[in-house]
């Protein structure tokens, strides 16, 4: 009986005679493959996002005249306070009132102008909604938020909107 070793039956000779035999297939592989990547970068609609940086500063009164204790309640109600302000942040009611503040319902390009006034501004709402991230900070008092769009003009435009709308 004859023994086979690894490393006998596929030596780099081996290898090279293999890719030879195939080569046609390979590069119609590799051709295809890049042909496929560039047909799909072409087709897919480019998406720009807008960034926006708020700080949340928490309200801070004096409970007695003792400071280090009004610097200790400030620091442990911070917390609560700047994820209470993400939740408004992200709330729908900060995005009905960017889309109205922007007329966005009145915005061919955001909405379709063949429905009714309020159904526009559901619609504009929802878009709003639906661009907006918002990341809540582990530590410190500075929200991000991002808008994305296919319009950079637009995600700019909303972007600025939700901070204007949340102040």
């Amino acid at each position: 009986p004859r023994t086979y070793s690894a490393t006998s039956i596929l030596d780099f000779p081996t290898l090279i005679r293999i890719l030879q035999h195939w080569r046609w297939l390979i590069l119609g592989a590799v051709v295809a493959g890049f042909l496929g990547a560039i047909l799909i970068t072409l087709l897919t609609t480019p998406i720009y996002r807008a960034w926006v940086t708020l700080q949340a500063n928490p309200p801070t009164f004096s409970v007695s005249d003792d400071q280090s204790k009004e610097r200790e309640a400030s620091n442990t109600d911070s917390y609560d306070f700047v994820a209470t302000q993400v939740g408004l942040v992200s709330s729908k009611s900060v995005a009905e009132r960017t889309a109205q503040e922007l007329n966005l319902a009145n915005n061919p390009t955001v909405v379709p102008q063949t429905i009714d006034a309020s159904q526009r501004l559901k619609i504009a709402t929802s878009v709003v909604s639906g661009g907006l991230k918002v990341i809540a900070p582990e530590q410190g008092q500075l929200i991000k938020f991002s808008y994305d769009s296919p319009s950079p003009q637009l995600a700019a435009l909303v972007a600025n909107g939700i901070a204007d709308s949340f102040i």
